[in-house]
C-alpha cells in the first residue's frame, strides 16, 4: 500500500468518523455502531477503501490498539474500589466466561450445522467472550447507577479482555495456527506467565520513573515499556521455551500496578496525570480506527452470505449464553441480589477485543487456509470458517452495543429505580 494512499484513508476516516461520532454522542447513542456502519459504507458498499487495504491496516492497528486500550483501562481501575466487588468479578471472568464460551460455541455449531464438538463454534465463543470497558465506562460515568454495579461490570470487562485472548489462543491450537505440546500447560503459562510478566513490568517501570523525572516524555516511555512487555511475552519467550506468556494479560497487569502503586508517589502525580490524559486521547483515535477499519475489512460477498445466520447466532450468544453464564457463576456464594445478577447478564456490550481478534483470525485463515486440519474443513471450508467468524463477531458487537448501550439506563431504572 502506498504511503499517500494510507494517509488519504486516515484523513477520510478521522474527519468523517469524528463528525459521525459527535453526532452519535449528541443523539445519546454509542459511537461504535455508527463507526462500524461508516466503515461498511466506505469499504464494501462504496469501495473507497478496498477490503484488502483495510485488512492490511487492521492487522497492525488491531494488535497495537489492544495494547494501549488494555494498559489504560487497567490503569484507571482502582484496587480499593475493586476489592469490594472482587468476588463477583472473579466468578464472572472465570466460571461465567467458560460457560458463555461453551454454550455460545455449541449454539454456533448447531446453527451453522456443523458437529457439536467442532472447535469452530468455540473459537467464536472465545472471541466474543470479552466485554468492552471503552463502551461501559462512558455509560456509567454520568449515571446514578450503584457504583458497585458499575465497577463490577467495568472490572469484569478490563480483565476478561486478556482472558478472552488467552482462550482464543488455546482454541486456535486445534486449527493449527498456534502450536503447543500440551494445551493445559499452555493455558497456565499464558495466564500465570502473563500475570508474572506484567508484575515484573510494573516493578521495572516503578524503578525507572522513581529515579528519573521524564516530564512530557512519560507517555512514550510508558507505551514503549508496555509494547516491550507484550513483545517479550508473545515473541521472545515462545522462541526460547516453546510456550508463550500472554502479552495482553501482562500489559493489563502492568497498567493495574502503575495505576495503584506508582500513582501513590506524590512526586509523580503531574507526570501520571499527563499520561492519563494522553492515554484517553490516544484511545479515542484507536477506537475510530479499529471500528471503521473493521467495517471496511468485511467483503460485501461475505457479509451477504453470513449476515442472517450470523445475526441469529449473535442474538443467541447475547441472550442465551451470557445470561446462563452469569446466573450460574454468581449463584453461589450469592453475594448479589437477583436484580443485580439480571443486570449483569443483560449489560455486557462487546467491542474492541472481539473486533480485533475476529479480524485477525479472518486474515490469518484466509492467508493460510491449508493449515486447518481436514477433519475440520470436511464440514466447513476454511474460507467459510473465516467468513462466518468475522461476520458473526461483527453483528455480535453491533447488536450488543446498540441494544445494551441503549437500554442501560432504562434497565437500571426498571430494576433499581435509579
Amino acid at each position: 500500500m502506498d504511503v499517500p494512499i494510507l494517509i488519504g484513508y486516515m484523513a477520510l476516516l478521522f474527519v468523517f468518523g469524528s463528525f459521525l461520532a459527535k453526532i452519535a454522542k449528541k443523539l445519546g447513542i454509542p459511537d461504535i455502531p455508527v463507526l462500524l456502519t461508516f466503515g461498511l459504507f466506505v469499504g464494501p458498499f462504496l469501495g473507497i477503501v478496498p477490503t484488502i487495504d483495510a485488512q492490511t491496516v487492521f492487522s497492525f492497528i488491531g494488535s497495537a490498539g489492544l495494547i494501549v486500550l488494555l494498559l489504560m483501562g487497567a490503569f484507571e481501575m482502582r484496587w480499593i474500589v475493586l476489592k469490594r466487588v472482587l468476588s463477583t468479578v472473579l466468578r464472572l471472568d472465570t466460571v461465567g466466561l467458560i460457560i458463555y464460551l461453551v454454550i455460545s460455541g455449541l449454539l454456533f455449531n448447531i446453527i451453522f450445522g456443523i458437529p457439536n464438538l467442532s472447535p469452530v463454534g468455540y473459537l467464536f465463543g472465545a472471541v466474543t467472550s470479552a466485554t468492552d470497558p471503552a463502551t461501559l465506562i462512558p455509560i456509567f460515568a454520568n449515571s446514578d447507577i450503584d457504583p458497585n454495579i458499575a465497577v463490577t461490570l467495568e472490572a469484569e470487562s478490563v480483565f476478561n479482555d486478556p482472558l478472552g485472548i488467552v482462550a482464543t489462543s488455546l482454541i486456535l491450537t486445534s486449527l493449527g495456527f498456534v502450536s503447543t505440546a500440551n494445551p493445559i500447560i499452555e493455558f497456565f503459562t499464558l495466564a500465570i506467565g502473563g500475570l508474572g510478566l506484567g508484575y515484573l513490568g510494573g516493578k521495572i517501570y516503578e524503578y525507572i520513573v522513581r529515579n528519573r523525572n521524564f516530564g512530557e516524555y512519560i507517555s512514550p516511555l510508558t507505551m514503549g515499556i508496555a509494547f516491550l512487555i507484550w513483545y517479550v511475552g508473545e515473541e521472545v519467550i515462545p522462541s526460547l521455551t516453546g510456550y508463550g506468556f500472554s502479552g495482553y494479560m501482562a500489559v493489563a497487569i502492568m497498567g493495574l500496578y502503575i495505576g495503584n502503586v506508582v500513582t501513590k508517589n506524590p512526586a509523580k502525580t503531574e507526570e501520571l496525570d499527563n499520561l492519563a490524559e494522553f492515554g484517553n486521547h490516544l484511545s479515542v483515535f484507536i477506537r475510530v480506527l479499529i471500528f471503521v477499519f473493521l467495517g471496511a475489512s468485511i467483503s460485501l460477498t461475505v457479509l451477504k452470505e453470513y449476515a442472517l445466520i450470523g445475526s441469529v447466532c449473535a442474538l443467541a450468544a447475547l441472550f442465551i449464553a451470557r445470561p446462563i453464564g452469569v446466573l450460574i457463576s454468581t449463584a453461589y456464594p450469592n453475594v448479589n441480589t437477583l436484580k443485580e445478577r439480571v443486570y449483569f447478564a443483560l449489560e455486557a456490550p462487546r467491542g474492541v477485543v472481539p473486533a480485533a481478534m475476529g479480524a485477525m483470525i479472518y486474515s490469518n485463515i484466509m492467508a493460510n487456509p491449508s493449515i486447518i486440519p481436514s477433519t475440520i474443513t470436511a464440514y466447513m471450508p476454511a474460507e467459510a470458517i473465516a467468513g462466518s467468524i468475522l461476520v458473526t463477531t461483527f453483528v455480535t458487537i453491533f447488536f450488543s452495543v446498540i441494544i445494551e448501550g441503549s437500554w442501560a439506563y432504562r434497565l437500571a431504572n426498571k430494576l433499581f429505580n435509579v
